[in-house]
């Protein structure tokens, strides 16, 4: 299903969700992720867990892709892409946070903490 929610840290990463993909083994969320900042030259969207979690606290893992383990993206740099989170969401779920960066703070160059909401506009069915 189609998404348009956008997240943004402090230390200069910005993350537009655009669609959600409800599969039985694993949940797929097309994003674009850019990293914009004079402090460092590289970040990462999972330094520390990155994961889907609803409502009930069940959380679905990131599998990062095996080229790309800490998902580095390069100041300046968009990455286009596919996360592919490890389970099914619950049929009835309204919503998911995608959670990046578990623990960081916004302004972490290493890695920016950041939380979005994806509504799920039919109810994860």
């Amino acid at each position: 299903m189609p998404l348009s929610v956008q997240g943004v840290a402090n230390a200069g990463l910005t993350v537009r969700v655009k669609n959600i993909e409800l599969g039985e083994d694993a949940t797929i969320l097309t994003v674009s992720a850019s990293f914009g900042s004079r402090e460092t030259n590289f970040t990462n969207l999972a330094e520390t867990k990155t994961y889907l979690v609803d409502a009930s606290g069940n959380q679905l893992m990131l599998r990062p892709p095996d080229d790309n383990r800490y998902m580095r993206i390069v100041s300046g740099d968009t990455m286009e892409g596919r996360l592919v989170f490890l389970g099914a969401v619950a049929p009835g779920t309204s919503q998911l946070r995608l959670v990046i960066n578990e623990g960081n703070t916004p302004d972490n160059t290493a890695g920016p903490g950041l939380t979005i909401a994806l509504p799920l506009q039919q109810g994860g069915t």
